[in-house]
């Protein structure tokens, strides 16, 4: 793994000692989103700058070690083809669009080995696609971006995916990209070191609230047009 990044900065959250870095890798595919990708990766990095410790360390990959484009054209380097992981690794596929075509065969079978041998897999933005292409969501509670939920049950008939901002099921972890990837990240930073790093870390990403893992990915009509006037709302619907 790389050194982990620490950054400097004014704010601090004081913390205690961390004995070592938590391992986050990323397995990037072509045309991922970039909004996923970075949504989920500066919040580690916050952390590790507010509290002026190495709480986490992060590497990317890809199937053979080439750098991956993402879907606005931006290319993003990659520090290695897929290998062993370790033990206590989270890895997280980044996906984007056209996942139907842009999810190879040999990384799911690596993501279905890393899994087996007690890894924890998540999936960002469309990265489900490689989970079900693993055989590990059979019964699991799992989310994906909400536009690719019709298609991705016309791929996979057996899976139901829910349309929440994510999901945390036991070793899966998945939600629907975007901001949605802030909102899970920050919930890791909280569950592992407490609601005063998490905050701050809310705080510096100018992210105005920690939403709620079963919150909707899409506003409501009522929300989006600031009216709850009834017979307008069914009049739009219709």
């Amino acid at each position: 793994m790389p050194d982990p990044i620490v950054p400097k900065g004014v704010a601090h959250v004081p913390l205690p000692p961390v004995a070592a870095p938590d391992p986050i890798v990323f397995v990037l595919l072509p045309n991922l989103s970039m909004l996923a990708f970075t949504s989920a990766i500066e919040p580690l990095r916050i952390a590790n700058q507010l509290t002026g410790q190495s709480l986490y360390s992060w590497t990317t990959m890809s199937e053979t070690g080439a750098n991956m484009r993402c879907s606005n054209g931006i290319e993003i380097g990659i520090d290695s083809a897929l290998a062993d992981t370790p033990q206590a690794a989270a890895i997280f596929v980044c996906s984007g669009v056209e996942p139907e075509r842009n999810t190879p065969a040999a990384v799911a079978g690596w993501l279905r080995r890393q899994w087996r041998t007690g890894r924890t897999v998540g999936g960002l933005c469309t990265g489900a696609y490689t989970l079900a292409r693993a055989g590990i969501l059979s019964g699991r509670t799992f989310t994906l971006h909400w536009e690719n939920i019709p298609p991705f049950r016309e791929h996979f008939p057996d899976l139901d995916p829910v349309e929440q901002l994510y999901a945390m099921d036991e070793r899966i972890l998945t939600c629907g990209g975007g901001a949605a990837a802030t909102d899970m990240f920050i919930r890791l930073i909280y569950d592992r070191h407490g609601g005063d790093l998490a905050r701050a870390v809310l705080n510096m990403c100018l992210h105005s609230v920690q939403r709620s893992e079963t919150d909707r990915q899409q506003s409501s009509t009522s929300a989006s047009l600031g009216t709850r006037n009834p017979k307008l709302l069914r009049l739009i619907a219709h």
